[in-house]
């Protein structure tokens, strides 16, 4: 029985890593991708300021999901785009951590 367990635990363990690991792919393809698209666009109507990083989380043709990182690491933002006439606009954001706040959430995929 305990084998049993055992080997359900590293399976369980190696299908997280599996999941973990192509989400990261994914993120860093859209980046690749996309990325030069938001790489200055965040500055038009948020306080976010300069970044150290970005991530795209999700594109599509109308609509994209990016994650800055702050300069210095100082928070993390998700931010929403959708586009009007090929232009992105923000939509909404989210802080998602800051070292300075009280949001200290948790991003999917876990890239901090």
């Amino acid at each position: 029985m305990r084998k049993i367990l055992i080997k359900l635990c590293i399976i369980a363990l190696i299908l997280f890593l599996i999941v973990w690991g192509l989400s990261i792919l994914k993120c860093e393809i859209l980046t690749s991708k996309y990325g030069s698209q938001f790489e200055l666009i965040h500055q038009e109507n948020t306080m976010i300021g300069n970044i150290e990083y970005l991530k795209v989380l999700n594109y599509t043709r109308d609509t994209a999901q990016v994650y800055y990182v702050s300069e210095n690491r100082s928070a993390g933002n998700i931010l929403m785009f959708y586009k009007d006439n090929d232009n992105w606009c923000c939509d909404s954001w989210n802080t998602v951590w800051s070292k300075t706040g009280s949001a200290d959430g948790f991003v999917w995929p876990y890239i901090r």
